[in-house]
């Protein structure tokens, strides 16, 4: 494919994800392939999605949840013919791993890392599907996240509809071994590759949170405001489900992800920085970029509920000096007007 397919590379790889297609390599994710017998049965009672009732080719976020209902990952998950394909943010299954080893003796389950053996690359952008189709792939059925097994030229992949920009896209995972052929093909097809900084603003825009920064085993798993993506209230029994249900019975939590809009001009926050109204702190930002779209900078962060309807005023606190500056609440996804 010549440079006239999709223009990218001619496009600020930023604005390509709106206009054309755009890739990054995403591998330093972790990858697990959990297989055996008992493999729906174990996810669904370590995880807070209804993972028995996952089809093949269908997905689901989940949380891994402690005894008291604590986030210990936050994970995406994959359903095959051979098993379930286990994702997380990178050392997203650091705290995870132990709880999913102890509990995984009583299953006839097999949890494998497959990090280091595989590859994982995102192409984001109204083309996506465009690239798939012209490499010779097969996009999954409509809704994130669908997957399905299919070649990109020469190469096998199993190809994953997910949007963690907010922009229409396809995560593909290869065998390590063929990263030089998908990276070559993606080159030669003029696709915009996004630098991590470019990544950064669009899924803070997006409101895709990272464990480590938005989702910690400080919180609870409704206060990442994903329930309807990655909680099932109505599943059979599961590790913190006590907490969980209980919480939800109660009908709000105390604090919550929010989005954060900053003043063009202003500096972006530092992360931990703390949100204050009337002198009182509120909450702290989590994830901060400098977003083109908006010409400003773009945070998500932890928030009182009693702060947390959008556009309410806040202010931000620069650690170093004390110095504050205005902050405003919003929701995701804080996709920026297209020019």
């Amino acid at each position: 494919m010549g440079s006239t397919d999709f223009m990218s590379t001619s496009l600020e790889p930023y604005r390509a994800v709106d206009e054309a297609a755009a890739w990054i390599d995403r591998s330093a994710r972790v990858r697990w392939d959990v297989s055996g017998p008992d493999a729906a049965k174990f996810l669904h009672n370590v995880t807070t999605n209804d993972v028995k009732r996952l089809a093949t080719g269908r997905g689901c976020e989940a949380f891994v949840t402690s005894l008291q209902g604590k986030t210990l990952a936050y994970v995406a998950i994959v359903a095959r013919s051979e098993g379930f394909l286990l994702r997380a943010d990178a050392g997203g299954l650091d705290l995870a791993r132990a709880h999913l080893q102890k509990y995984g003796v009583f299953d006839d389950v097999t949890m494998e890392d497959v990090s280091a053996t595989t590859v994982e690359y995102h192409v984001a952008g109204p083309r996506a599907a465009e690239w798939l189709e012209r490499a010779g792939g097969s996009a999954p059925e409509a809704g994130d996240p669908a997957s399905t097994a299919t070649r990109a030229g020469d190469v096998d992949v199993l190809c994953i509809r997910e949007s963690p920009t907010g922009r229409p896209g396809f995560t593909l995972i290869a065998p390590a071994a063929d990263a030089p052929a998908l990276i070559e093909m993606m080159k030669n097809a003029d696709l915009a590759e996004l630098t991590a900084e470019d990544f950064e603003a669009l899924r803070i825009e997006a409101g895709t949170p990272v464990f480590g920064r938005e989702v910690t085993e400080k919180n609870l798993p409704q206060e990442i405001a994903r329930d309807d993506r990655a909680i099932s209230f109505v599943k059979g029994c599961y590790l913190g489900q006590e907490t969980v249900a209980r919480l939800d019975a109660l009908g709000h939590v105390n604090k919550i992800l929010k989005g954060l809009r900053f003043a063009p001009g202003d500096p972006t926050p530092s992360l931990g920085a703390a949100l204050e109204a009337d002198g009182k702190a509120v909450g702290t930002v989590s994830s901060a970029a400098f977003s083109p779209g908006w010409g400003a900078a773009v945070g998500l962060g932890i928030v009182r509920v009693a702060h947390a309807e959008p556009g309410t005023s806040l202010v931000w606190r620069r650690p170093e000096d004390g110095a504050t500056f205005p902050a405003s609440v919003a929701d995701p996804p804080m996709l920026p007007p297209r020019s």
